[in-house]
């Protein structure tokens, strides 16, 4: 009895240490994103006060007015999103045929591909700047959206195609091999049977490209230079003016930024998570 009671109290106490780590894990992931929307809603003279304080004495959404109506900030949100709905578009296409080829389709070559393709999400992209900008201004794409475009797809395909694949051979063979004694073809057996069994997969890469496309900064500040075609993330940098920062506008716009990913993500979470775990285990 005391030898069963002793694991008990060391099981709970293990499961009460596994909460506090958990708790002060989301603390930390959660309080910046907090102290934003509780600062954007701020008034001007407390945001700056002296005496901070958790939440607005006097809730306002001035600032929200004030980024939407007296700045260029619509303008960004539609460069973000044509641009970011594009990428992730292409991505999910190319990413689809090449991770179903590399799961199902025996070739010279495939394992070294796939291990080229985990390779490439090791170098940091500040390393491939300089090269994609030679590239992008030879193409006479230099300070268009279809620079943004290209290198958002080129690099969110080795991440998706490796995940997909994971995902595509976790479906069983059995299917296409049912499907061609009734006379499908490749293609139809995979547009008609397999693709529609990957929609966890879809959406996990979906969710996954659009949020690259949507928060990248760096490819986005090399790459454009009229004002007109600022994306969201460069468009709040611009609100940094000489010699002060117009925080209230920054915050409102950086709240604004969030509801759509955030939105999005609520959306999708049942599927996403099960793309995940599916591309994670099989991969």
């Amino acid at each position: 009895m005391k030898i069963a009671s002793l694991d008990r109290y060391r099981l709970s106490f293990t499961l009460l240490v596994v909460y506090c780590l958990l708790a002060a894990a989301a603390i930390v992931i959660l309080f910046p994103i907090f102290w934003m929307a509780s600062s954007s809603l701020k008034p001007a003279p407390e945001l700056f006060a002296r005496n901070l304080t958790m939440l607005p004495i006097a809730w306002t959404l001035e600032n929200y007015l004030n980024v939407w109506q007296g700045t260029d900030f619509p303008k960004y949100f539609w460069n973000s999103f044509k641009v970011a709905s594009i990428s992730t578009a292409m991505t999910v296409f190319v990413s689809v045929y090449a991770a179903y080829a590399l799961a199902r389709i025996r070739f010279f070559g495939r394992g070294a591909y796939g291990i080229v393709l985990l390779i490439t999400q090791m170098f940091p992209h500040i390393l491939l700047v300089l090269p994609l900008f030679i590239i992008i201004q030879r193409l006479g794409l230099f300070n268009t959206h279809a620079a943004l475009i290209i290198a958002y797809t080129a690099f969110s395909l080795p991440f998706t195609i490796w995940m997909l694949r994971g995902f595509f051979e976790a479906i069983p063979q059995e299917l296409e091999e049912a499907a061609a004694i009734d006379g499908a073809s490749l293609l139809t057996t995979f547009h008609k049977v397999i693709l529609p069994l990957a929609g966890p997969g879809l959406a996990a890469v979906t969710m996954f490209g659009f949020i690259r496309g949507w928060n990248e900064f760096l490819f986005a500040l090399v790459f454009l230079q009229g004002h007109d075609l600022f994306t969201l993330p460069i468009g709040l940098a611009s609100f940094q003016e000489e010699y002060t920062f117009r925080w209230d506008l920054i915050l409102a716009g950086s709240g604004i930024i969030t509801l759509p990913v955030l939105f999005f993500f609520l959306l999708m979470q049942r599927f996403i998570v099960q793309g995940l775990l599916g591309g994670a285990v099989k991969g």
